[in-house]
């Protein structure tokens, strides 16, 4: 399972999808965070008002229940297509274009057939989603 920063933002925040993301979580073989969501996920609760003793416990709570995997050259070569997908869709569906993590966690999916937890609209209806949304 890879993990996007939507889902671990709503396990550290406690939000509404917080128990669907433990029990995610706890059914997971392995769960992967690429490093990328590492960032995303201190600037989100930075900028939330989190203070940095707990940010960074928060951060380090990610890579304690998780593996952290870099992005390697083949989840970067897998990112023209990934964003190209998530592109499509995006214009299909009338929301704004992903960004460029967006594209690096699903390249990830993809190249570790593994599945992303999340409740990103980018996402939704690909079958490489574990949705969270309702």
């Amino acid at each position: 399972m890879i993990v996007d920063s939507f889902a671990w933002i709503e396990l550290l925040g406690g939000s509404v999808h917080e128990r669907r993301v433990r029990d995610a979580l706890s059914r997971a073989d392995v769960v992967v965070t690429p490093d990328l969501v590492l960032a995303e996920v201190a600037r989100k609760l930075a900028r939330d008002g989190v203070r940095p003793a707990d940010l960074r416990q928060k951060v380090q709570d990610i890579s304690t229940l998780s593996e952290v995997a870099p992005i390697t050259v083949d989840v970067a070569v897998g990112v023209f297509e990934a964003e190209s997908d998530l592109r499509r869709s995006a214009r299909a569906r009338r929301i704004d274009p992903p960004g460029l993590s967006d594209s690096v966690i699903l390249s990830m999916a993809r190249l570790r057939k593994g599945s992303v937890l999340t409740g990103d609209p980018h996402f939704q209806g690909f079958p490489e989603t574990g949705w969270l949304g309702s």
